[in-house]
């Protein structure tokens, strides 16, 4: 019997994949013109699954182990809250294979996101919850609804909680990512709680709104962690388990280093756990073909914009240039499918484009809005068609528009396609794969099926049964010729707590990277199996797979006593230096034991550091000095080479210098600093003392001494340059006044630059208001090069800053002068007198910006020169703004907007806080010991917060060191920065953001 119905599975399967394509029933003329206006790639063909009215507004979709399909309908979005939102099933009547009957399963969902099958119902996210649904009698109509989780976030649609997936590893996934709290309507601003079980009161609990972090759970054992990085909407995984994530512009990013990973040492500051991975840039360019495109005012049009659906092909039915390593990408701003090629580069990986110049997928309909994928049962890529006339949330469009009532145009309609090859494949599967009545031994063997779809389910089945087919698994496991069978095998084995070390012994030595990987993270929950296999563990250091050598680096770091563990992990290390996520891997491994690993590395690496070895032993030393731990600390500030020794101190200076010095740094420690100030000492390190000295203080005792020391250094035209800068540094920091005199002949004089800055930075530190008058007074005797650091004097205090704006005032120092972030320091000044007189002096002539904006409308009209718009571009925006790759990357990329309507970038430009980009919202941050930070948020991991400052520096913080973080009201980019471009001017600087020739 059991040979039989191997057989009869083995046919079923067949007969899925190999059947004679089958033939879509007839369509109204309607949505012939719609299929007709496709463009796919060479080799595919798309047709037609189900359409209204059948289904209004679907954005998910789900297929269960018997073929019975949900859809996720979303009809209030944007604004609606009246719970109109609700999941049917699709079934087939007439026997062709494709649906011709809609039952609604459950309603009265408020915005629902996704839907995945679980147990006898299935589980659909809809903030604030994400409940389980289910039918018990077989109506296909749900009568029981349980809140699993609760707490997420209630904020704009397309930023709220989304797309469940069931993981490789058995864990359930939830795409999740912070709040966007819209102004057009405040129903929309609850930032969400904690991310609770509300049946479990004693289970486990995350942060309010998983500190905007995606989320995995298991719904029976009640576990639940946050994960290391956020998705806006949709996720994927690769064949390994490996999350790929997406984001309006940045259509494809990577989480790289894991928060369970992270989470081993917090005094570790991870600026950020996920990298962007295209080559083609964020921003990328698109290629739509849509007929009478209906952009919107704030759409960017030509670039990815709307990047959601993210899906990795794994259906195994694809032509061999699609059918492995290969993403899909909706873009529904655009009306079209973008497809990429995933390949290896380090830690992480890299996407490349398949096409040139074209999209896998486009309409020229403008209608056509895809926003979610869908790998079925036959191997097709199903394409979710949300089918509105407007996508884009009201934050970002017209009065006009929103008032217009056509932001619910088309929510009676939606489309779902199929792609699949030219030669087609069978739409067999309706209400017809019954793999719930297959065996548990039947299942297994569809572990190994090539179709993900498959593997998938069989693992869930199998996982919720509990399987006892133990000895099938493990020789899946352990003999089988389908690495992706192994891989499935191995996880089902741990989640059932019947892993083998035999199995994962064999998956060590195997030739596919994707299954030593995986082995290596199952090993981590066993060290007592690692002891024994230690050798062959530690031997993957010399791996031909960068990302083998790099999960060994993590699961070193949970095996801490591994027999040989530190040796390989600094080998790996002097290998892959380069390697920014192998650098923070292994610091985060080794929590408790980063100063043997100094000591390690500074044996490996020698007397000479290149740039990517001292920005470790940088990052080594502020993590050792986060822990706080005396002894620990006493062993960076001496007793190493001259490079080693430079790079601790610049670890140590950038951590303290936000942080504050510790309580440990007395006076013995600050005169061992003291000793490197001398001529002979090497530049770089006699400089990172001086940084950490800043930071530190000059000891009473030897005030006098240092400074008299450093008076005949300044005064001794034979010394070294830069020994002499150096000690006009130190005398700032003990008597700057002394040596006022000196420093503003040292200026305006002839000597080395180093030397004339350093005099100038000297003069800042000068009290009173006489060097700010000496610079005003001698501005046009400034060397050009010195002029940007000469505003900072003048910017230094709240007199000085009322100087500065008097003499831009009286003309005796140019308005270009001041840089952009500059401007907005100035015109949001904490000083009231300050911030009013900048505004006063900055903004020009005083109009409300309507009138401004109307004032420069006549630019729309000229003729632009966009030569002469990039040296605008160039004296006004890239200070903030990159453009063709120049400029410092804080506001957007302007290459971004280069599509829009020229009013619509004009209006950003006057009006600024008209409309705030995501993610380039203006944060205060409150830290502990009554410091503040202000900046836009780049990323949040597990441990910390990273801000970008006006400069474009990127600055880590501890979360345990931020008491507070509060959104500015207003745009980091101040009103009034027109003032210094006259109408022809701003007809050039269009021009030339427009890319005009």
């Amino acid at each position: 019997m059991r040979i039989l119905s191997f057989l009869a599975l083995f046919l079923c399967c067949l007969a899925c994949q190999t059947d004679p394509a089958t033939t879509p029933p007839p369509v109204s003329d309607e949505l012939k013109a719609a299929l007709a206006a496709f463009q796919i790639a060479d080799g595919f063909q798309i047709e037609l699954v189900a359409a209204e009215p059948l289904l209004g507004d679907p954005v998910a979709m789900e297929i269960d182990e018997d073929g019975r399909m949900y859809v996720a309908e979303m009809s209030g979005y944007p604004l609606d809250l009246s719970k109109k939102g609700c999941i049917k099933i699709l079934t087939d009547t007439t026997g062709d294979g494709y649906p011709d009957k809609a039952t609604i399963f459950a309603d009265s969902l408020l915005l629902p996101t996704g839907v995945m099958r679980w147990r006898e119902g299935i589980i659909v996210t809809d903030p604030p919850n994400v409940y389980y649904l289910a039918d018990t009698n077989g109506d296909n109509k749900a009568d029981v609804r349980k809140v699993l989780l609760t707490g997420f976030a209630l904020s704009n649609p397309q930023h709220n909680l989304n797309n469940p997936m069931f993981g490789l590893d058995n864990w359930i996934y939830l795409a999740h990512q912070w709040a966007f709290t819209p102004t057009v309507c405040k129903e929309f601003s609850d930032e969400g709680s904690e991310i609770r079980f509300p049946d479990q009161p004693s289970a486990a609990r995350l942060g309010k709104n998983a500190d905007d972090r995606n989320v995995r759970f298991k719904p029976d054992s009640y576990e639940m962690e946050a994960l290391a990085s956020e998705t806006q909407f949709g996720q994927a995984f690769d064949a390994w388990g490996r999350h790929f994530l997406t984001e309006n512009a940045n259509h494809i990013y990577q989480e790289v280093l894991e928060a369970r990973y992270l989470q081993n040492n917090p005094n570790l500051l991870v600026p950020n756990a996920a990298e962007s991975i295209s080559d083609h840039e964020t921003n990328c360019e698109v290629y739509p073909i849509t007929e009478k495109p209906d952009h919107q005012l704030l759409t960017d049009v030509g670039v990815i914009t709307s990047a959601c659906g993210i899906t990795y092909y794994l259906g195994g039915a694809f032509p061999a240039a699609f059918n492995s390593n290969t993403t899909f990408v909706a873009e529904p701003s655009h009306n079209l499918v973008h497809v990429d090629r995933i390949s290896e580069k380090g830690a992480a990986f890299n996407a490349s484009r398949i096409l040139v110049e074209k999209e896998f997928l486009a309409s020229k309909d403008a209608w056509f809005r895809p926003v979610n994928f869908y790998i079925g049962p036959d191997g097709a890529l199903y394409v979710v068609d949300y089918y509105r006339q407007i996508i884009e949330h009201p934050e970002w469009m017209s009065e006009e528009v929103n008032k217009s009532g056509a932001l619910y145009n088309g929510t009676d309609k939606g489309r779902i396609y199929r792609i699949t090859p030219k030669k087609g494949l069978p739409m067999n599967w309706l209400n017809k794969l019954q793999l719930s009545k297959k065996s548990d031994e039947e299942l297994v063997s569809l572990l190994a099926n090539d179709n993900i779809w498959y593997r998938r389910t069989a693992q869930r089945l199998l996982f919720q049964r509990k399987t006892k087919a133990i000895d099938a698994l493990k020789k899946l496991a352990s003999i089988s010729s389908k690495s992706e069978g192994r891989v499935h095998a191995l996880w089902l084995l741990e989640g059932l707590g019947q892993s083998g070390k035999a199995e994962l012994e064999a998956n060590l030595a195997h030739p596919e990277a994707g299954l030593r990987e995986n082995a290596l993270k199952i090993l981590e929950k066993h060290p007592d199996w690692a002891n024994e296999l230690a050798s062959k563990i530690t031997a993957l250091q010399k791996d031909p797979s960068p990302r083998v050598r790099f999960q060994l680096l993590n699961t070193l770091g949970v095996l801490k006593t591994l027999p040989a563990g530190e040796t390989a992990k600094i080998n790996i290390l002097e290998r892959d230096i380069d390697d920014q996520w192998v650098q923070m891997a292994l610091i985060a491994g080794s929590a408790g034991r980063e100063s043997e690993l100094l000591t390690l590395a500074e044996n490996k690496f020698g007397q000479q550091l290149t740039e990517k070895q001292a920005v470790f032993i940088s990052i080594l030393a502020t993590t050792i000095a986060n822990a706080g731990e005396q002894n620990a600390l006493a062993k960076l500030w001496e007793g190493h080479n001259n490079a080693v020794q430079a790079a601790l101190f610049k670890g140590l200076s950038q951590l303290w210098d936000y942080q504050g010095v510790p309580n440990w740094v007395k006076e013995s420690q600050k005169l061992k600093l003291l000793t490197n100030m001398k001529a002979e000492t090497p530049a770089a390190l006699r400089r990172a003392a001086l940084e950490l000295i800043q930071v530190c203080g000059v000891p009473e005792s030897v005030r006098n001494r240092m400074s008299s020391e450093a008076l005949l250094a300044l005064r001794n035209p034979k010394a070294n340059a830069d020994y002499r800068a150096d000690a006009i540094a130190l005398q700032a920091l003990i008597h700057p006044d002394i040596q006022r005199q000196e420093l503003m002949k040292l200026v305006i004089g002839t000597e080395p630059l180093p030397l004339r800055q350093a005099a100038l930075a000297g003069l800042s530190k000068c009290s009173g208001i006489g060097a700010a008058d000496f610079v005003t007074n001698n501005w046009t005797k400034l060397d050009s090069t010195l002029r940007d650091q000469a505003i900072g004097l003048l910017m230094a205090t709240p007199q000085n800053c009322q100087g500065l704006l008097t003499a831009i005032a009286a003309q005796k120092i140019n308005r270009d002068a001041i840089s952009w972030p500059r401007m907005v320091r100035l015109m949001n000044n904490d000083d009231e007198k300050v911030r009013n007189q900048a505004r006063k002096v900055l903004a020009g002539n005083g109009l409300a910006r309507e009138a401004v904006y109307a004032s420069y409308q006549t630019a729309l009209h000229q003729q632009g020169n966009a030569s002469k718009g990039k040296m605008i571009y160039q004296r006004a925006c890239q200070i903030c703004h990159t453009l063709k790759g120049q400029g410092v990357a804080f506001g957007p990329d302007l290459g971004s907007v280069r599509n829009r309507r020229a009013e619509s970038i004009l209006q950003e430009i006057i009006i600024p806080n008209h409309s705030i980009a995501d993610k380039y919202e203006l944060w205060q941050v409150a830290l502990k010991g009554g410091k503040n930070a202000q900046g836009i948020v780049t990323s949040k991991t597990s441990t910390t917060v990273s801000l970008k400052t006006l400069s474009g520096q990127t600055q880590t913080y501890s979360r345990n060191e931020i008491v507070s973080m509060e959104q500015a009201a207003n745009s980091a980019m101040p009103e009034g920065l027109e003032a210094g471009i006259t109408v022809s001017e701003m007809a050039d600087l269009l021009a030339y953001i427009k890319g005009e020739k």
